[in-house]
């Protein structure tokens, strides 16, 4: 298997990846059977290791980037050179950064002549024109996922984070909270608190608390984060990275810049879960729902599984 790995900056804004990701996308389908990868400079080496540990034949290294400065001249090639010798085996090419490339230049040109023909003359009363784009959420997508055995992350240690845990936990999924405080009940799901930062993989139980801020390092091997702190560039920080990894992302500060929502469920019986959702645009509306149905349908589905079961 090849392998396809695009090296980008680090950003905490969000939607700051959404030209990388349509490349990754674009890659993904026009490559079949090639191993599609991004990394940020800071990640690079481990990411870079990680890969040629699996089974790939070669590595293609595409710095996405547009000054061939200090990033693209010494601080790539260093890791590639050292990488190169530990896996003299797997060959490692370094392409040049993106403003290097011949039709760069083209692209750039044409892009700027068509936005020229493009343009609407401005009226007599204004300086300039702008255009809005009208943003449209479409309906999400309802999905059960099985997280028995998947590594799932939850960035922050209050209520919310808390209640996000809570419901992870009959899921069968290794959690791991990371955070600089945590709400005192976390104490009693915990299974290895570390202080130092380090998770013990070794544990059999459900849950691990790590006792510090976030570092884009606690992405490795997540399928699936949530993110729940009341600081807005930590949120967007931990988007962005899980962003360039291809996880997904549940932000429970902004449900339009997440991957998925969660929906307020209910247990009938041993075999029924009923959930309500209200595509994240009103949870309170959501809540009152959910109170309406354990109250109104508890009995009566609990008496259709029993009577189905007969």
């Amino acid at each position: 298997m090849k392998a396809i790995l695009i090296i980008a900056h680090h950003c905490i804004l969000p939607g700051a990846y959404k030209g990388f990701e349509e490349i990754m996308d674009k890659l993904h389908h026009d490559l079949p059977g090639t191993r599609v990868a991004s990394t940020s400079l800071l990640d690079l080496e481990n990411d870079l290791r990680t890969l040629l540990r699996e089974d790939v034949e070669s590595v293609t290294l595409l710095p996405y980037l547009l000054l061939n400065g200090q990033h693209t001249k010494n601080d790539v090639p260093k890791v590639v050179a050292h990488l190169q010798a530990e896996f003299p085996q797997i060959p490692i090419t370094l392409l040049p950064c993106l403003g290097d490339w011949k039709e760069f230049a083209d692209m750039v040109v044409n892009g700027v002549r068509n936005a020229q023909n493009e343009a609407v003359r401005p009226s007599s009363n204004s300086t300039f024109h702008t255009t809005h784009s009208t943003s449209h959420t479409s309906n999400l997508f309802s999905i059960e996922l099985n997280l028995e055995g998947r590594n799932v992350l939850v960035v922050g240690g209050g209520r919310i984070a808390l209640r996000k845990v809570k419901t992870l936990l009959p899921t069968g999924a290794r959690i791991t909270v990371v955070a600089p405080q945590f709400d005192p009940e976390f104490k009693s799901l915990d299974s290895s608190t570390t202080p130092n930062g380090s998770a013990q993989n070794d544990t059999l139980t459900s849950v691990t608390l790590i006792n510090r801020p976030y570092e884009p390092l606690d992405l490795r091997g997540i399928f699936m984060v949530f993110i729940c702190t009341d600081q807005p560039a930590v949120n967007a920080q931990v988007s962005n990275d899980a962003r360039a990894r291809r996880i997904l992302v549940n932000n429970a500060c902004d449900y339009l810049d997440g991957d998925f929502i969660v929906p307020a469920r209910m247990d009938f019986g041993e075999n029924i879960a009923v959930t309500v959702s209200t595509q994240g645009r009103a949870p309170s509306l959501a809540k009152k729902l959910k109170q309406k149905i354990q109250t109104e349908w508890a009995d009566g589905l609990e008496q259709i599984e029993r009577d189905f079961l007969l």
